[in-house]
This record gives C-alpha cells, sequence and structure tokens, in this order.
C-alpha cells in the first residue's frame, strides 16, 4: 500500500491517506480526483479502468485500490 501514497498525496499534498477510512467521504478525494486517480494508476501499472468501474467504492480508501488492482493481476 506503500506504493499507493505518493501517487496520492500528488494529487491531495498534505492528506493523511494512511489514516482514512473513506477519502471521499472524509472530504480528501472528490469526484475529478478520481479522474485524476485513474488516470495515474493505468499510467503507473498499465491497467485499463473501464467506465463502469471508475465509481468511488473502487477508490476510497487504500485498501479498495489494492484490491481494485489486485483484480487487475496488479500486485503491490
Amino acid at each position: 500500500m506503500n506504493e499507493l501514497i505518493p501517487i496520492l498525496t500528488e494529487l491531495r499534498p498534505g492528506k493523511d491517506f494512511s489514516a482514512a477510512e473513506n477519502f471521499f467521504d472524509e472530504g480528501i478525494l472528490d469526484s475529478l480526483d478520481l479522474t485524476t486517480l485513474v488516470s495515474a494508476l493505468e499510467s503507473r501499472y498499465g491497467v485499463f479502468v473501464d467506465v463502469d468501474e471508475m465509481v468511488p467504492e473502487n477508490f476510497r480508501s487504500l485498501a479498495a485500490i489494492e484490491r481494485f488492482l489486485a483484480g487487475k493481476g496488479v500486485k503491490i
């Protein structure tokens, strides 16, 4: 999960992503950040995220992102 923190911190510097349970509910990320995050993950890990997969549930926490990427065959 540590690999994800620099990606997230680049989006929103100064936020504590490791302690957050839900980035969206806690106001750390918003829907525009989701698009940027998905783009960064696609670039970094060489995956394709379908528009149907771009839902907050898949990206709401470090664990959720890790599970999502694992489903794409990426091990973090």
